[in-house]
C-alpha cells in the first residue's frame, strides 16, 4: 500500500482530451497519486517529462507528430528512474514487444477497469523500485573505506620492505583490524620471500583478466600467519609488463572495501602505477635514512608530492636507522629536507637481520625490542587517525622514550589525494625534469 506521503507523481500522455480526463477519474479512485502533468503527443511529452520528472509515465501508443513507443525508447533512456505504462486500444502481440522493448515497464489494454489501472501502476512502479535499490551505487557514507598506507621511497636500501612488513603484521596481530599487504614492486618484489610465504597467484593473475572484482582479488590473495592478506608481485619480472595504473586503482579500490588497512609496498621512481597507487594512498609514510643520496632523493620527492598536491598531512616521513652517532646529524637532514621528521625507527641489525633471513617479522619474533616498539607505536599512530589520539596511546604504551615522539602522528582522512589525480598528473614529467635540473 502506498501512502499518501509517498505519492506517486504521474504524467498522463494521451492526443484525446476525453481520455487524458477519464484516466484522471481512475486515479482519483485510489490513495497516493498525483497527476503532474498532461501531454498531447511524444514530443511534448518527453519535454515535459524532462522537466517534471514524473515517477510514471500513462503513455498512448497512436498519437501525432510522436507515437508512444519513440516516446518511451527516449524516456526509458534520458529518464531510467521513471516508468513507463503503455495504454492502448491495440493488444496484438507485436505492439507488446514493441512497447516492452523500448524500456516501458508494463502495457493496459483499453478499456480498463479503475482497480486495472491502479494495480498496474502500483505493481510496475513498486517493481522498479526494488530493482533501483537492488543495483544502485551504495552511498559513500555507508561504504566501507579502509585506509590505504602507502610506503614509499625513491632510494633502494632504505628498510621500505621491512617497515611495510612489520606494519601490517603488527596492525593485524595486536591491533586486530583486517590488513592487506600489496607488493607493487611488479619486477623485484620481496614481501612474500620476507613472510616465508609462496604465492600461488599474484597481481598477474588479475590483469590477465578483463574485468575485476572482489572475487577474483580475493582469490589471488594468500594468508600470512600473522593474519595479514598478502597480493604478492609477478613471479617473473616480465609479467610486470600486462599491469596498467587502471589495474592498480581498481585492486586498491576494492580492497579498501573489504579491509581495514591496505599497506602498500611501493617501487621505488614515479610512473604511472606509481602515481596511481600514490593518490589513491589516504597516507604516505616516505621512508630515507641519514645518508646523503638518500636525503637528495627524498627532498626531490618531497617537492614533487608538493606539486602533485599533497599536502603535509597526507605525506609523513620516516627516518629508518635514526641515530645521532652515524651518518649525518638528524637536525641537518631536517634543514636540509625543510620539514621535521614524523617517525623515527632506530637502527637495530641484529634484530632485523635474523628476521629478514628467516622470514619472520621482528614484532612477532622480538616483539621487547625497541625497533618492534617503535613499529607498534607506528601501527597506533596509523590506525588512530588523529594526531592527538593517538599521541596518547603511544604515551599509554610506553613510547614516551621513542628518539623524537610521534605526537605529530599520522591523521586520517586526507582523501584529497584521491580526487583530480588525472589533472594533477599533467604535466608531472616536465615537473620533475625541472626539479631534477634546477638542483
Amino acid at each position: 500500500m502506498v501512502m499518501s506521503e509517498q505519492r506517486i507523481k504521474i504524467l498522463i500522455v494521451d492526443d484525446v482530451a476525453e481520455t487524458r480526463e477519464n484516466l484522471r477519474k481512475l486515479l482519483s479512485f485510489g490513495h497516493g497519486f498525483i497527476v503532474a502533468g498532461e501531454a498531447e503527443n511524444g514530443k511534448e511529452a518527453i519535454a515535459l517529462a524532462k522537466r517534471i520528472r514524473p515517477d510514471v509515465v500513462l503513455m498512448d501508443i497512436n498519437m501525432p507528430v510522436m507515437g508512444g513507443i519513440e516516446a518511451t525508447e527516449a524516456i526509458s533512456v534520458e529518464l531510467p528512474t521513471t516508468t513507463v505504462i503503455i495504454i492502448s486500444v491495440q493488444g496484438e502481440s507485436e505492439y507488446l514487444r514493441e512497447a516492452m522493448a523500448a524500456g516501458a515497464r508494463d502495457y493496459l489494454i483499453k478499456p480498463f477497469s479503475a482497480d486495472d489501472l491502479i494495480n498496474t501502476i502500483r505493481r510496475a512502479y513498486e517493481m522498479d523500485a526494488k530493482r533501483r535499490a537492488r543495483f544502485a551505487p551504495v552511498p559513500i557514507a555507508q561504504r566501507k573505506t579502509g585506509k590505504i598506507v602507502a610506503v614509499f621511497s625513491t632510494k633502494g636500501g632504505v628498510g621500505k620492505t621491512t617497515i611495510a612488513t612489520n606494519l601490517a603484521a603488527e596492525l593485524a596481530s595486536h591491533a586486530r583490524k583486517s590488513v592487506v599487504l600489496v607488493d607493487l614492486d611488479l619486477q623485484f618484489g620481496d614481501v612474500a620471500i620476507m613472510l616465508d610465504s609462496v604465492p600461488i597467484r599474484t597481481i598477474a593473475d588479475i590483469a590477465k583478466e578483463d574485468e575485476i572484482d572482489s572475487e577474483l582479488v580475493e582469490a589471488c590473495l594468500l594468508t600470512h600467519k600473522s593474519g595479514v592478506r598478502v597480493l604478492a608481485s609477478p613471479l617473473r619480472p616480465e609479467q610486470a609488463e600486462i599491469i596498467t595504473a587502471k589495474h592498480v586503482e581498481a585492486i586498491l579500490t576494492l580492497l579498501a572495501e573489504t579491509y581495514d588497512f591496505i599497506i602498500v609496498d611501493m617501487p621505488q621512481g614515479l610512473n604511472d602505477i606509481t602515481l596511481a597507487a600514490l593518490d589513491a594512498a589516504d597516507k604516505i609514510l616516505l621512508v630515507t635514512t641519514l645518508e646523503l643520496p638518500a636525503i637528495k632523493n627524498a627532498r626531490l620527492c618531497l617537492e614533487i608530492m608538493e606539486a602533485l598536491g599533497y599536502d603535509q598531512d597526507k605525506v609523513k616521513l620516516v627516518l629508518n636507522r635514526s641515530s645521532r652517532d652515524i651518518g649525518l646529524s638528524i637536525e641537518e637532514m631536517e634543514k636540509t629536507l625543510r620539514r621535521s621528521v614524523d617517525v623515527h625507527i632506530p637502527s637495530d641489525g641484529r634484530v632485523v637481520v635474523p628476521s629478514v633471513n628467516k622470514g619472520v617479522p621482528f614484532v612477532a619474533s622480538v616483539p621487547s625490542a625497541r625497533i618492534s616498539q617503535t613499529i607498534r607505536d607506528l601501527a597506533r599512530v596509523v590506525a588512530a587517525g588523529d594526531a592527538d589520539d593517538a599521541a596518547a596511546a603511544a604515551l599509554a604504551g610506553g613510547a614516551a622514550g621513542v628518539a623524537g615522539g610521534l605526537a605529530g602522528g599520522v591523521a586520517a582522512g586526507a582523501a584529497e589525494g584521491r580526487d583530480g589525480s588525472t589533472r594533477r598528473r599533467m604535466g608531472i614529467s616536465a615537473r620533475i625534469f625541472s626539479i631534477f635540473t634546477g638542483g
